[in-house]
């Protein structure tokens, strides 16, 4: 195949994506992250992003390097800037932009080349796999310099990686100490460390560099200025031909050692796992070429929990693990791509944290405490344990019978009887009720200053048809441990799909309501139209009559689909905000409330090829829908599919750069388009 997964811009493309960001990450839950100019503009934008408790504890360390080729003598004589920082005041120091010509990334390394004093400068930038480790290397193409040599000033943040540095930070006494030479430590208040070493020359120079701007979380009316400390330069001898200068910094208590950063290793490992899941899924042609790039994709999200167990992360660069995310994700980032012993791990992790029948919501990314705040990531896990079941060999069924399933029955009891947050069965209709006015439990999960954005306390669609969905896909994994159990799981099953249709059903609008909420003894469908309808589809073929299962997808198609995904809710209804921006709290407002979610492709095109019967037109629909987002991904710096999109042209990426369930559902689906019909 000769899969390389390489972007690289130039010309035109180069200026038109000068803010775009790239990404890599390192396994552990730890990044780097930038934009193509060079320039941050974000606080997570570093170098060197740590996870000292994998995937949580995350710190910024090393922010960046200022640089400069510097040559002594001739015509070209000079200190020649190749790093680029913005400042509050509107500069721009260095501005090594300006002499940038081109911009490559591959699934293990990004590359900048510049053009300086008649020569070719690449600053090529990569991770360790499982290491908090980073390696820098800079090569001088044309005629030798006699006498040049690379400046380095390294820039620290050592900070918490959502925090910024300012205010009594000013000083170099806030707690930051450096102990140089050939090797250069900074530490800060004893948390935060972080190593250097290079082959070259050191000088003391303490500085703080203040007020670097950041314009994105400017735009998200966050505070978006920082100063960053500089103990010294770096002068690292540079030769004209490879190998050439190069910096090694780790955040770790033990060095790295040469195998550790191998990006090359690296990336023959990404492009044998793409090869693995092209194979399996027997895509060929243009098809064979996104469904390397979505694996590729995928495996930056894969991270350790512990010392051996496996997660994913939600999103980069602000999220951690969330349950309802890995459970979403895991049958497209591990299943799909034949990772099946990453997935009982994956899913062991989450089964070993359930309390009160409940998985966690999420982890704190300081503590690594679990949190438990929602009503789907359970029942996610449910599905997602059975789906992992009919992937499982010898091995992963020991786990399943062991331990997953186990966990699976102690979620369905715990929703039958009751649980935290008002989780339980309406013994009248079957129907699984949560949460009340002030929650936030189902993934529209917004809330801010004590506001719910979308209110779903009550009976909502999806969480029952997630209800039955486990419920029937639960009962044949126990039938031969308990034939009893099944029965009784099967007879739950068959009185939500009862009560289903009619209590959910809304004539007037031709769909499903989106949630049913209790009011003076009686349960009030809300009319709104969104896109958890689309669960009662997706998730199995008789919830719903098949006229009705038809009219829910023509209804999500007509009113809420686009080219990147599903609108939350559809224009014309109230509340609808076609645009994600602006300060948190309108962000927040518009989270759930028009804005596209590319995850939700997942199930609409599930659906889509369920109510045509996996036809050759239904997969012709899909491929084409998928196709466009499979080469933008491809083609970009990121290698990922944003969290969100506006809901209304030009439809901007939006929230997070790269987000798990985003391109674990556009490979799931693509790979059962190209494949078998799903049971």
């Amino acid at each position: 195949m000769g899969f390389t997964n390489t972007c690289r811009l130039e010309g035109d493309r180069l200026a038109a994506a000068l803010r775009e960001e790239w990404l890599l990450t390192n396994g552990l839950g730890g990044f780097a992250m930038g934009t193509v100019g060079g320039w941050p503009e974000r606080r997570y934008h570093a170098w060197l992003t740590a996870a000292a408790s994998p995937p949580v504890g995350r710190f910024a360390a090393l922010a960046a390097c200022a640089e400069w080729l510097v040559i002594p003598n001739g015509p070209d004589a000079g200190r020649h800037d190749l790093s680029t920082f913005q400042f509050c005041d509107g500069t721009r120091s260095p501005n090594g932009a300006a002499a940038l010509v081109a911009f490559e990334r591959c699934s293990s390394m990004v590359q900048w080349t510049y053009a300086v004093a008649r020569r070719r400068v690449t600053r090529a930038l990569w991770l360790g796999r499982n290491q908090n480790a980073l390696a820098v290397t800079y090569v001088i193409d044309g005629q030798p310099i006699p006498g040049a040599f690379i400046e380095a000033r390294p820039l620290f943040a050592l900070r918490d990686f959502h925090a910024l540095n300012g205010g009594a930070s000013h000083h170099a006494d806030a707690g930051f100490r450096a102990e140089h030479g050939m090797t250069t430590v900074a530490t800060r208040r004893g948390i935060f460390q972080c190593t250097l070493r290079v082959d070259g020359a050191w000088r003391d120079d303490p500085q703080w560099w203040r007020n670097f701007s950041y314009a994105k979380d400017a735009d998200r009316a966050q505070d978006c200025a920082e100063d960053l400390y500089s103990p010294g330069v770096f002068t690292l001898d540079s030769p004209s031909t490879s190998p050439t200068a190069r910096i090694t910094a780790w955040a770790d208590a033990t060095a790295p050692t040469g195998d550790d950063l191998d990006a090359d290793r690296e990336r023959k490992r990404v492009a044998l796992l793409a090869q693995h899941t092209v194979k399996s899924v027997r895509a060929t042609g243009e098809h064979e070429r996104r469904i390397a790039a979505l694996t590729a994709a995928a495996d930056k999200f894969v991270a350790r929990r512990g010392t051996d167990g496996v997660t994913i992360i939600a999103g980069f660069p602000w999220f951690a693990d969330w349950g309802r995310d890995l459970c979403i994700a895991l049958p497209g980032i591990f299943l799909t791509t034949g990772r099946v012993e990453e997935a009982g791990k994956a899913l062991a992790a989450l089964a070993a944290a359930r309390r009160n029948g409940l998985v966690p919501n999420t982890f704190d990314n300081a503590s690594g405490q679990p949190e438990y705040n929602t009503v789907d990531a359970s029942l996610w896990f449910v599905v997602a344990c059975c789906e992992f079941a009919r992937a499982a060999g010898p091995r992963e069924r020991d786990l399943l019978e062991s331990t997953l399933l186990p966990a699976c029955l102690d979620i369905a009891h715990a929703y039958r009887d009751g649980t935290d947050f008002g989780i339980k069965l309406d013994p009248a209709d079957g129907l699984i009720t949560a949460g009340d006015e002030t929650t936030q439990l189902t993934w529209m999960d917004a809330r801010r200053d004590g506001v719910v954005f979308t209110p779903r306390h009550g009976k909502a669609v999806e969480i029952n048809a997630l209800w039955h969905a486990a419920l029937t896909r639960l009962a044949p994994l126990v039938s031969k441990r308990d034939g009893k159990l099944a029965s009784a799981l099967a007879e739950l099953a068959e009185r939500c799909k009862a009560s289903f249709e009619p209590a959910f059903w809304n004539a007037r609008a031709g769909c499903l309501s989106d949630v049913l909420t209790p009011a003076g003894g009686a349960w009030t469908p809300d009319p709104l139209v969104r896109p958890n309808q689309i669960f009662a589809v997706s998730l199995g073929r008789d919830l719903l009559s098949s006229a009705r299962a038809q009219a829910v997808v023509e209804a999500c198609t007509a009113r809420l689909l686009t080219p990147v995904g599903l609108r939350t809710l559809a224009p014309g209804e109230s509340g609808y905000c076609p645009h994600y921006r602006g300060s948190l709290f309108e962000r927040d407002r518009a989270y759930h409330n028009g804005t596209v979610w590319p995850w939700l492709l997942g199930p609409y095109c599930e659906a889509l090829l369920r109510v045509n019967d996996f036809s050759k037109d239904a997969r012709a629909r899909v491929l084409a829908l998928l196709a466009p987002l499979a080469d933008m991904l491809a083609s970009s710096p990121t290698l990922s599919t944003a969290e969100v999109y506006d809901a209304e042209p030009p439809r901007r990426p939006e929230g997070c750069p790269a987000q798990a369930w985003s391109v674990a559902e556009i490979l799931r689906v693509y790979a059962m388009t190209l494949g078998e019909p799903a049971a």
